[in-house]
């Protein structure tokens, strides 16, 4: 009777909500260890405190036996127990633990309505925080933002087949959603929605203020060495000199020369970085195997010596010519070889 569904339970997607892991992936986390040692009896607050506490990675199936994570038992025993969605939303919404918000927003990815799991999965986007990930042989780290785009685009996640979700901009179209998905880089622009009643003048200043913010964050990000942030600068006209930067200017039009010559100059420093590393290899290749085609150590033998080596074979066939050889088989008992 442990692994029965909560009577009270309403049926997800027309069947039993267990059904939504495959059986035999079922079966294996009814015989596991966790399972039967920590998740017997458990209710919905056990089961966020065992993930507060216990959890400390995110996979599906590892090793030669596919043996189920602890993470896939707390899904399966989420399922099992069907908690409010009050809970599900506190899981979802919880800053200070990162598996059990991975936990929330895959159980909401297997039961929640389309609509529903845009709205609240969509902000997470905005958590960096990283994931150790258990793939079937390794590890691999995750964040938390990538995690959240795999569930919303893709067919697998964990190794379980996820239900089908509609695109965004179909229920954009049919009224289930307002409109596009607001970014984070939104509000750090903080223009209006409603530009009615606005002068001309004030939509500059708005768009000005809301590039230079862009500008001085491209900036930041640059000294830190990141190369997106770099490459956008110089492609803009901005000047970017290690951890200095010079040509601030807070509108998007830079000259074309400019940007031209900057690209010039970044591709004439590449195509020189590859020719000294071609360089450097070809040096190591001959060292370490000299040319292909060697001179032999042995030099070339002349006539007067090709007539002396012949001579010497003559002799050496005179001592051991017929004579020899037939005394040899004569002390033998043979016969000889010519009569």
């Amino acid at each position: 009777m442990a692994n029965v569904t909560d009577p009270l339970a309403r049926p997800i997607h027309g069947t039993n909500p267990q059904n939504l892991i495959e059986y035999i992936t079922r079966q294996r986390i009814y015989d596991s260890q966790y399972w039967k040692e920590h998740l017997f009896g458990c209710t919905a607050a056990d089961v966020a405190e065992k993930a507060a506490l216990q959890l400390q990675a995110i996979g599906g199936s590892y090793g030669g036996n596919a043996k189920p994570t602890r993470f896939l038992c707390l899904v399966l025993k989420m399922l099992q127990i069907q908690p409010d969605d009050e809970i599900v939303d506190e899981l979802v919404n919880n800053e200070n633990f990162k598996y059990v918000r991975a936990l929330g927003a895959f159980y909401l990815r297997l039961t929640g309505r389309p609509a529903d799991i845009y709205e609240k999965l969509e902000p997470l986007y905005n958590d960096y925080r990283k994931l150790k990930y258990r793939n079937p042989s390794d590890w691999n780290i995750l964040h938390m933002d990538e995690f959240v785009d795999q569930l919303l685009k893709e067919d697998r996640v964990c190794g379980i087949a996820l239900p089908r979700l509609p695109n965004r901009d179909v229920l954009v179209e049919s009224g289930y959603l307002d409109g596009p998905r607001i970014s984070a880089v939104s509000a750090l622009l903080d223009l209006p929605s409603a530009t009615d009643g606005i002068n001309d003048a004030t939509k500059l200043e708005q768009c000005q203020g809301g590039a230079e913010k862009v500008i001085s964050l491209l900036m930041k990000m640059a000294q830190d060495g990141n190369k997106v942030a770099i490459n956008t600068l110089t492609e803009r006209g901005h000047k970017v000199s290690g951890q200095s930067t010079m040509g601030m200017e807070s509108d998007f039009n830079g000259d074309a020369q400019s940007s031209e010559a900057a690209n010039q100059d970044w591709n004439e420093e590449s195509e020189k970085k590859k020719r000294k590393s071609k360089d450097k290899d070809k040096a190591k290749s001959k060292n370490k195997f000299g040319s292909l085609f060697k001179v032999s150590a042995k030099p070339p033998l002349t006539d007067e010596k090709d007539s002396k080596l012949k001579k010497a074979r003559k002799e050496k066939e005179d001592e051991h010519g017929d004579e020899y050889w037939n005394e040899q088989r004569a002390k033998l008992g043979l016969k000889p070889l010519r009569e």
